[in-house]
Order: structure tokens, then sequence, then C-alpha cells
């Protein structure tokens, strides 16, 4: 039961970042209207676009390899050995297999502790930038608030005959509106530096299933770079992906 119980904590988790990964991306689209009118903004949310795109990329292709090349291959062959099997001991012997296999591939061996530690921090780094983001929009909707009630109540001065706002609540309003733009920079360096670090424990991670005996995991690499960002940056994957990507054709 141990090693059913870790199997399901590893899926469980892989399954979380999928659901922070859409909340992320519901968040993306409901906020993206309402901060049209918050020009100043445009540089730091296309920030968070473009990583939150990279982690969604790296999820899926993490789910489509513990989905179908983890369990659904792990289970045809229990089910053929099952078949073929000609008394309990065999059958014993073929879910001792499978339960191998799935533990290997799920990189819950110990053969596969580094590769497991560099994704469990990728994990991290989701859920720190969904905390980041989070932050961003409230600190940006406060802001919208404020001016949309700085306007409305000018444009119910105007309606009731007097005067906008008096000079005094005009300065107050540009300061305060000056001090929000002036934190923006700071949001652009956090999701900078989320970036950097998300990036480079991606680029490790992909250099350690290069060296993987399981051609599975070799080839993972492969499709989580697939337009080879991350070789253009790490020398090291350059001739592993590309004497991968040979064998792999002509094992076809």
């Amino acid at each position: 039961m141990g090693h059913y119980l870790r199997v399901f904590n590893f899926l469980w988790r892989a399954k979380r970042m999928e659901y922070t990964l859409t909340d992320i991306w519901k968040g993306q689209m409901c906020n993206a209207k309402l901060l049209k009118t918050m020009p100043e903004l445009s540089g730091v949310l296309h920030q968070c676009h473009i990583l939150a795109s990279e982690m969604v990329h790296f999820i899926h292709q993490m789910q489509y390899y513990i989905t179908f090349e983890v369990l659904e291959c792990s289970w045809d062959e229990l089910w053929n050995r099952v078949q073929q099997a000609q008394d309990l001991d065999h059958i014993i012997a073929a879910h001792d297999l499978f339960l191998d296999s799935v533990i290997s591939r799920c990189l819950l061996d110990n053969s596969s502790r580094n590769l497991l530690n560099q994704l469990r921090a990728i994990f991290d780094q989701i859920i720190e930038f969904q905390s980041a983001q989070d932050s961003l929009y409230r600190s940006a909707l406060e802001e919208l608030t404020l001016r949309l009630q700085f306007e409305e109540k000018k444009q119910q001065k105007e309606t009731e005959g007097q005067w906008g706002v008096t000079a005094e609540l005009e300065a107050e309003e540009k300061k305060r509106i000056q001090e929000f733009q002036e934190t923006i920079p700071k949001m652009r360096s956090q999701l900078r530096i989320l970036t950097h670090f998300y990036q480079n424990i991606v680029q490790q991670f992909l250099v350690l299933l290069m060296t993987s005996t399981d051609e599975s995991l070799r080839f993972l690499s492969f499709r989580l770079d697939f337009n080879e960002h991350y070789k253009a940056r790490e020398p090291r994957l350059r001739a592993s992906l590309g004497t991968n990507r040979g064998r792999r054709q002509s094992n076809i």
C-alpha cells in the first residue's frame, strides 16, 4: 500500500498543478478587459501571460507522459501478463512488475531522486507564480476601483452643476496614481526573477532527463523543448536532443 500511496500523492500533486494553472489562466482572462484602461500595466501583464504559457505547456506534456506513457502502457503490459498467467504466483509477479514500472517512470525510485527534486521545484515555482500574479491583480484592481470612484465623483459634481473636483483633490489623485506607477518596476522585476528561476530549473530537469536509461524519459525532454528554446540556452542539450531525435526516428 505504501507504493500506491506514493504514486497517488505524485498524481494528485501533478493534477493540482494543472488546476492551479487553470486558475491562473482564468484570472488572466477575467482581468484582461478590466485592466485595459491601465496601459502602464501592459508590459507586466504580458510577462505573466508568457510565463503562464510556458508553465501550461510543461504541465500538459507531463500529464500526457504520465497518462499515456506511464499508466496506460504499464497497465497494458500488466493485462497481457495476467492473460498469460498460469497461476496466482504469475499474477502476483506481473503486479509487482507493474508497480515497479509505475514507480520508476513516475520518478519515485531511488535512481530518479534528482529528477523528482527538480520536478518538485518546478511545481513550487508554479505555486509561487500564482501567488505573485494574485498579488499583482489585487493591487491593480484596487487602483482601478479608486480611479473609477474618483471619476464617478467628478461626474456627479458636474451633474449637480458644480465644478468637478478641487485642485487639491486633483493633485492628491495624481500623486496616488504616480505612487502606484512607481510600484510597477518592482512587479516587473519580481516576475523576471521568478521567470529566471523557473527556466533554470526546467533547464536542469531537461539535462537530467537526457541521462535517463528510459527512452520515454529521454524523448520527454524533446517534447518539453519542442521549439528548442532551452536547447539554445544550454549547450549540453544541443548534442543530446539531436542525438535522441535521430535515434527516435531510426526506431520508427
